[in-house]
């Protein structure tokens, strides 16, 4: 719940234009010429990488950062002799040049434009945050040459400041994966039977908490866990209280 409420704060924040960002096609842009409001205009980045100004036409500027363009546009002003020492200012509107896809356990899966700074949890706040069935981690799959380069987000240890690494800044092209959370199930005498998410680190006590504990007539003698084994098929093995719950175990809580 407190990731999900970090999410959606994060969302709240909206998108600032990015010092490092540089434009693309597509891109729709806000341009200023300080105490010259006839030049000023809203331009979208053309197929050819360039956005139209009253008077001058049209000024290539794709590759740009805002603030190299900004710099372009006065010269080109100041040269035509149309402003003089001209002062122009660029914000980026919309970033639609560069785009990831977001896919998996996310309340809106598709397509998301992207800024250069835009983080991973940026992305997926965009998606709407996490739907209730999602795991705790966030696979990013990126194009190294020929190759997918997979980096896994541990997202719960962004949020509580765990994280030993910075979180990545995601690219244009990236893919963003949320997989399922596992499960694990517990049948038998307890009061809620049924599947359940699987908490990392989660001990056989705390799976059978979280099904709302023993019945009265539960025991904790006898336990056994039914666990899927790496052929396929299946093994039934005797458990404890603090032994650990493993992604589509069974536990099978006996009559007293």
């Amino acid at each position: 719940i407190l990731f999900l409420a970090f999410l959606v704060w994060f969302g709240s924040m909206g998108v600032h234009s990015a010092p490092s960002y540089r434009l693309g096609v597509s891109d729709v842009v806000r341009v200023t010429v300080y105490g010259q409001p006839d030049l000023s205009t809203v331009s979208r980045v053309s197929e050819n990488g360039s956005v139209t100004l009253p008077t001058v036409g049209q000024v290539t500027v794709s590759g740009l950062t805002a603030g190299e363009a900004e710099l372009k546009l006065a010269k080109i002003l100041t040269e035509m002799e149309v402003v003089k020492d001209a002062q122009v200012g660029i914000v980026v509107e919309q970033y639609l040049s560069k785009k990831v896809t977001v896919l998996g356990e996310v309340a809106r899966p598709g397509v998301f434009a992207i800024t250069r700074g835009t983080t991973v949890t940026d992305v997926i706040s965009e998606a709407g945050g996490l739907s209730a069935d999602a795991g705790d981690v966030a696979i990013v799959t990126r194009k190294r040459g020929s190759r997918d380069q997979q980096v896994v987000v541990d997202l719960p240890a962004l949020l509580e400041g765990r994280s030993n690494v910075p979180e990545p800044r995601v690219s244009d092209g990236d893919r963003i994966f949320v997989p399922k959370a596992d499960l694990f199930y517990v049948y038998g005498e307890v009061n809620r039977p049924g599947a359940y998410p699987l908490e990392r680190g989660m001990t056989v006590l705390q799976a059978i908490s979280v099904a709302g504990g023993l019945t009265d007539k539960g025991t904790e003698r006898g336990l056994k866990i039914r666990r899927k084994k790496s052929d396929g098929g299946e093994e039934v093995i005797p458990a404890h209280m603090t032994q650990p719950v493993q992604p589509n175990d069974v536990l099978q809580i006996k009559e007293s």
